[in-house]
């Protein structure tokens, strides 16, 4: 987490200019890093980016410094990511599908260039998933949330993320 100065937020809900700028300048690498690992659109995730900003500017009433600042603007901006998702239809996985979730153990090698082989197989493979299995994966893996906290930003029960994250996850082994 990035550390600032909390008397920036308290002149930024006054509409200082300069104090929107230095938080803008702050975060905006991280904001959009979240965005573009749920959209895959670097366009999109500038948007999304932009639109969280200005959604973060406009409801820091409503911000508690009970939570960390950084982690309420980056679920702004998987939240706006996500409503940009929902606006193009996701696609979604067909629950009763029969896949097999028979998972062998991967060769644990101490290699840093097979390390990071491995890293780049799964990246690009993460890519080639439908847009529902890569945003679980990505929120689940990547940006640290819970099962139940997917399914409230995604708006689907628990128990279908938990089902649609083995799916993704058994989809992305084949694909590795």
């Amino acid at each position: 987490m990035i550390s600032f100065d909390s008397n920036i937020i308290e002149q930024c809900k006054m509409g200082q200019h300069k104090a929107q700028m230095q938080l803008y300048s702050t975060f905006y690498k991280r904001v959009y890093n979240a965005c573009y690992r749920v959209l895959y659109d670097s366009l999109e995730a500038e948007d999304a980016m932009q639109e969280s900003f200005l959604k973060a500017f406009s409801s820091l009433g409503d911000y508690k410094e009970s939570v960390p600042f950084e982690a309420w603007l980056v679920r702004i901006g998987i939240n706006t990511s996500i409503d940009k998702l929902r606006k193009k239809s996701l696609e979604t996985v067909n629950l009763y599908e029969n896949i097999n979730y028979d998972v062998e153990d991967s060769d644990e090698s101490d290699e840093w260039e097979q390390i990071l082989d491995k890293v780049e197989q799964v990246k690009a493979a993460i890519t080639r998933l439908p847009e529902t299995s890569r945003l679980i994966i990505n929120l689940y893996l990547i940006e640290g949330y819970d099962h139940e906290e997917i399914s409230e930003i995604l708006n689907i029960a628990p128990g279908t993320v938990r089902i649609q994250y083995m799916r993704a996850k058994q989809k992305l082994l084949e694909l590795i």
